[in-house]
């Protein structure tokens, strides 16, 4: 007997993204190289306890720049992960034409999307441009915000973020 699939609002989507999220297995202190790429997983639980999540980091060992980081929802009821959030690097099209215009030649971001859920689509299936990030550490700086891991900094203490203060200095004469 087949479960029956959950339909989700985007706000409940929007809200499994955001919600606050502690580590309870952290990542290795290495990424491992598997089939020329470095990977690294966690496991998250939601602030209340009632979610779980996981979360995956992928780099290319030729490409660096060619990166996914993920947040997997992981349901309790048994109708299956959702992937939520991808945040990539340029990795070009599905195919073998350049279109400068796709996202996926750029710094990019997929996001659940219950419109996408509904036609029968990969849930992230939608990508937006993103200039929040030009790199790997810059992204999984916007991954750890974005997805709300309250206690990213005791295990990803190299990301410490830097504060930038701007002070208006007066004319020179």
């Amino acid at each position: 007997m087949a479960i029956e699939p959950r339909h989700y609002t985007q706000d409940e989507i929007d809200g499994l993204i955001g919600c606050t999220k502690t580590i309870t297995e952290p990542p290795k202190r290495e990424m491992k190289l598997d089939r020329g790429h470095l990977r690294n997983d966690m496991r998250l639980r939601s602030g209340d306890g009632a979610l779980e999540f996981r979360a995956f980091m992928r780099r290319s060992e030729d490409l660096p720049e060619n990166f996914s980081i993920g947040l997997v929802f992981l349901p309790k009821d048994g109708t299956g992960e959702i992937l939520l959030l991808r945040c990539n690097g340029p990795h070009g099209g599905f195919n073998d034409s350049f279109d400068p215009g796709d996202p996926h030649w750029d710094f990019h971001v997929h996001r659940a999307s219950v419109e996408m859920m509904e036609a029968g689509q990969r849930p992230e299936k939608s990508a937006t441009v993103n200039r929040e990030f030009a790199s790997y550490e810059e992204a999984l700086q916007y991954f750890l915000r974005t997805a709300n891991i309250t206690d990213a900094a005791a295990h990803f203490p190299d990301l410490a973020q830097t504060e930038f203060s701007f002070t208006e200095q007066e004319p020179a004469p």
